[in-house]
C-alpha cells in the first residue's frame, strides 16, 4: 500500500472503522491492544482516514495511472483550487492531531475518529445519506488486499 500504511494496517484499520460503526466494544479493544511494534489505534485510524480521503479525491478528480505528468499538474491545481479537498485535507490533519495525544486504548476517541472518518468517505459519495457503511468499508477492504 502507499501513503506509509502496510496491507496489515490498513486491515487493522478497517476492522477499527467497522468494529466502531457496529458499537463494538470487544472488537475494538482487542484491535487497540495491538502490539508493541503497531502504531497506536487512534493514530492507524487517522493516518487510514488520510489514506482514504486522498484515494476518495483522486478518483473524484478523475486521476489516472496513465496521465502525464502535464495531466497530472493540471489535476494537482484543480484539487488545490478546491474548498471541499483543502477542508478534506484539513480533517485529515485535526484527527491526525488528536490521535497523537489520545491515549492507545481510548474507546471514546477512537470511536470519534472513526465515526469521523467514515463520515468523510460517504461525504465525498455520490449519494452520502443513502451510501451504507458495510459495504463501503469491503470494498476498501477489497482494495487493501489487492494491494492497492
Amino acid at each position: 500500500m502507499t501513503d506509509g500504511l502496510t496491507m496489515d494496517e490498513a486491515l487493522r484499520a478497517l476492522a477499527a472503522l467497522e468494529a466502531a460503526w457496529k458499537d463494538d466494544d470487544e472488537a475494538l479493544s482487542a484491535l487497540a491492544a495491538g502490539g508493541a511494534d503497531e502504531r497506536s489505534l487512534p493514530a492507524l485510524v487517522a493516518a487510514y482516514g488520510e489514506h482514504a480521503m486522498d484515494t476518495l479525491m483522486a478518483l473524484a478528480f478523475g486521476l489516472r495511472s496513465s496521465m502525464s505528468d502535464e495531466e497530472i499538474a493540471e489535476l494537482s491545481d484543480a484539487v488545490s483550487a478546491n474548498i471541499g479537498a483543502r477542508m478534506s485535507a484539513l480533517v485529515t490533519r485535526t484527527l491526525q492531531a488528536w490521535a497523537t495525544v489520545a491515549a492507545a486504548d481510548d474507546l471514546a476517541v477512537i470511536k470519534v475518529i472513526a465515526h469521523t472518518v467514515i463520515d468523510a468517505m460517504r461525504a465525498v459519495t455520490e449519494d452520502p445519506s443513502k451510501t451504507e457503511v458495510l459495504p463501503l468499508l469491503a470494498t476498501f477492504r477489497s482494495y487493501a488486499l489487492n494491494g492497492a
